[in-house]
């Protein structure tokens, strides 16, 4: 049963932000202070993911322990465990809005933050010479819970360039002259997209 409702709450989650995907950042809207963010583990379902789900999954575990070190200093952000998803009750199946709220009402939280990882490809080779670069790309979708509408959003998607491309780039200062890894490349793109969020506070 918990099976079965962890892939259904992964169908939503999929539908959801893809109902409100943008290719690029997006500002706030009219801004909605919130009380409490639920922030869910990242999901890798669907189709438009394009990297194996065995290397998805790693990565969305990563993004996730990432995610939950990263707002552990932000009052209002609550982050949801894999078991605790798990044990929602299957009233998730009513659809987005419906999904949403009923995260909400069972976490308390009246903001339901959503990441879905499309892409996750390490780099091939070492840091001073690759034959393949490391790529990661992700969505997130921050919702107001009692009516399921999206209060902001963000992409993310890099392959990292070679050093001639980047060298006048503020990149180059948290990376140096070398190649990273996938999870250096997610780390610094969740700790952006974050950041940017007008709602964590």
């Amino acid at each position: 049963m918990k099976t079965n409702i962890v892939s259904l709450l992964m169908v939503v989650v999929l539908l959801a932000l893809s109902g409100c995907a943008t290719p690029k950042e997006e500002g706030p809207r009219a801004l909605q202070p919130l009380k409490c963010i639920a922030v869910m583990p990242v999901t890798v379902w669907g189709e438009d993911v394009d990297s194996p789900l065995q290397d998805l999954q790693k990565g969305a575990d990563f993004a996730t322990s990432e995610m939950t070190v990263l707002l552990a200093a932000k009052p209002n952000a609550d982050m949801v465990s894999s078991r605790q998803a798990g044990g929602f009750s299957p009233e998730i199946i009513r659809g987005r809005s419906g999904a949403i709220a009923a995260i909400g009402e069972q976490t308390g939280c009246d903001g339901v933050l959503l990441t879905h990882l499309q892409h996750y490809s390490e780099r091939v080779g070492s840091e001073y010479s690759v034959d393949s670069p490391a790529s990661a790309s992700f969505k997130m979708a921050l919702f107001y819970a009692p009516t399921g509408a999206v209060l902001w959003t963000a992409d993310f998607r890099e392959t990292q360039e070679s050093f001639l491309s980047n060298v006048f780039s503020s990149k180059m200062g948290k990376r140096g002259f070398r190649w990273i890894t996938v999870n250096e490349l997610l780390k610094q793109g969740i700790e952006e997209r974050l950041g940017g969020c007008p709602y964590l506070k």
